[in-house]
């Protein structure tokens, strides 16, 4: 009976081995063929241009062709969703900006974005910039606070959609400031600049890459920024916190994910090379010309980050009752 017990044992051990096997050549052999980066935003867009720079990068680390697909709507709802069905074997990656820790506290979604994907890397981060016309008479932050105090529901702030950054920072404005500015949706932020400067709407709190051509070219004046500390590409301007809104930080970021059950040598090896192209001289200068910050940060780190944004957009969205559904 024991000499039974110890065959069923060894034979229990040499099957656990050879089911490992697969999992084990297919981590020594990737990449074996093309991989998918998804997008969950439009072509042209902030997390579009940067995706794509990125994914070159990706492919000559990686020897393999990286082949990125956009996979627009529903506040990015569409492509993730995509992501979160795809094949856990490292050839499916999402490449996703804010709206990912947006949209749980706003929507109910067809996945769960904590347990549906694992993180690989905070690739970028920059601040949102509250602009408004250059012909406005609002001259500064002061002038824009005292305005909008004065006429509750008088004045407007714009989007690119219902639960994208610039809308819940424009909601975190009211609430904070104790302000009642009207949210006027578009479905594109560069239809909005276009009503700021017609004079349609008042303000908006745009990313500082598509803020900072309009500002420079003396389209939209900038009164703040959302970051921490001011800006290197807008030294000239104060930060929210300097306006009197301690802790007013927001910041429109993208970054890599792969789905649940990605074998941890792929997860591995794709977080170390998506970390190596945010250190690439060339692939930081490329991307900082779209006014970002590169950061190119660990799984634990960004993990870290994830769970502070999730939990900054319930506490708001809860707040002042934000619901996309």
């Amino acid at each position: 009976l024991k000499g039974l017990t110890m065959t069923k044992i060894f034979q229990a051990i040499v099957l656990f081995l050879f089911s490992c096997i697969p999992l084990w050549a297919q981590a020594q052999s990737y990449p074996n063929k093309p991989i998918r980066f998804i997008i969950a935003n439009a072509p042209g867009g902030g997390t579009d241009n940067t995706g794509r720079i990125i994914a070159q990068k990706l492919a000559k680390d990686l020897g393999q062709s990286v082949v990125v697909e956009n996979h627009p709507g529903a506040g990015g709802v569409i492509g993730v969703s995509i992501a979160a069905k795809a094949s856990s074997d490292g050839y499916s990656i999402l490449y996703d900006s804010a709206s990912f820790a947006v949209n749980p506290a706003i929507r109910k979604l067809p996945y769960d974005p904590t347990k549906d994907f694992i993180p690989l890397s905070l690739m970028i981060s920059q601040p949102n910039v509250l602009v408004v016309a250059e012909q406005s008479p609002i001259k500064n932050f002061k002038e824009f606070l005292a305005a909008v105090k004065s006429k509750p529901g008088h004045y407007t702030f714009g989007s690119a959609g219902v639960g994208t950054g610039q809308h819940m920072t424009g909601e975190l404005f009211n609430m904070m400031a104790k302000v009642q500015m009207l949210h006027v949706p578009y479905k594109a932020g560069a239809a909005v600049y276009t009503d700021i400067m017609g004079g349609q709407i008042t303000s908006y709190f745009g990313n500082m890459g598509s803020a900072i051509p309009f500002i420079r070219g003396g389209k939209v004046r900038a009164l703040a920024v959302t970051s921490p500390t001011r800006h290197p590409g807008l030294p000239q301007v104060p930060t929210m916190i300097e306006e009197g809104f301690p802790g007013f930080e927001v910041a429109e970021w993208a970054g890599a994910f792969v789905p649940k059950g990605t074998p941890p040598e792929i997860v591995k090896r794709l977080a170390e090379s998506f970390q190596a192209a945010a250190r690439d001289p060339e692939v930081k200068a490329s991307l900082e010309r779209f006014g970002v910050t590169v950061v190119g940060n660990s799984q634990s780190e960004f993990s870290e980050f994830l769970s502070q944004d999730f939990a900054k957009w319930v506490n708001l969205a809860n707040e002042v009752k934000i619901r996309a559904d």
